[in-house]
């Protein structure tokens, strides 16, 4: 059986909104494999740092296919 050649999906990266086919996966939301290294190596003291962590801050990690019980 031959395997079908499939083109990549492509997402939008959370931090640099830009169309990714690879990268990091958290709740629904791709973080790109260039973005995971620069938040990886990105110091305390450097400017982007700040901006990581709010971009970071904006993970929906609520499942919202799930009904919640009162």
């Amino acid at each position: 059986m031959a395997e079908e050649a499939h083109a990549p999906i492509h997402e939008t990266c959370m931090i640099c909104n830009q169309l990714k086919s690879e990268g990091l996966h958290i709740g629904n939301q791709l973080i790109c494999d260039s973005c995971r290294r620069t938040i990886v190596k990105t110091d305390v003291t450097d400017w982007k740092y700040g901006f990581l962590i709010k971009k970071l801050s904006q993970l929906n990690l609520i499942d919202q296919t799930k009904e919640t019980t009162k």
